[in-house]
């Protein structure tokens, strides 16, 4: 049976002595971003949660964090966090970011209104797909005569 590593020691470890690990610093820091970021992302992680992580990281590496968010990544944390703001579906994205920074650090959540709907497209008028059927070709008769020119014989005896 194989024994499992504690990660968040290995982690720990690597953050207090990083001049033992300097070939892999760069990676030590997407692997760190990429933790937290999935963290806030998991569906049962709650508002008080993403408040925990701004006062353990701190106001500036917890905006550098939110910054490489993704639209639709900053879009789905805000809907989830504030979902009555008006704003929380046509916003642009760096809105979103500063918004989820502002929640993280103490702001309330828009407390009145219905939650914020994605605003629709106007549908349009689709033209009429022209079908096969409906062509004049479909609608001929026949006359009851072969109008095809008789067939020509091969040369060569085929």
């Amino acid at each position: 049976m194989q024994l499992d590593v504690d990660g968040v020691a290995l982690l720990r470890a690597i953050a207090q002595t990083p001049g033992a690990f300097p070939d892999i610093r760069e990676e030590a820091a997407k692997v760190a971003r990429a933790l937290v970021i999935r963290q806030l992302k998991a569906r049962t992680f709650p508002l008080a949660g993403i408040r925990q992580i701004y006062d353990i990281l701190g106001h500036a590496a917890f905006t550098l964090v939110i910054d490489g968010l993704t639209e639709p990544e900053a879009r789905a944390l805000v809907s989830r966090f504030d979902p009555r703001h008006p704003d929380g579906k046509t916003a642009p994205a760096h809105w979103l970011r500063r918004q989820i920074v502002a929640l993280a650090g103490g702001a309330a959540p828009c407390a009145h209104g219905a939650p914020a709907k994605a605003p629709r497209s106007p549908l349009r008028a689709e033209a009429p797909v022209p079908r096969a059927i409906g062509s004049a070709a479909f609608g001929a008769r026949w006359d009851g005569r072969d109008h095809d020119p008789p067939a020509r014989k091969r040369k060569g005896g085929n």
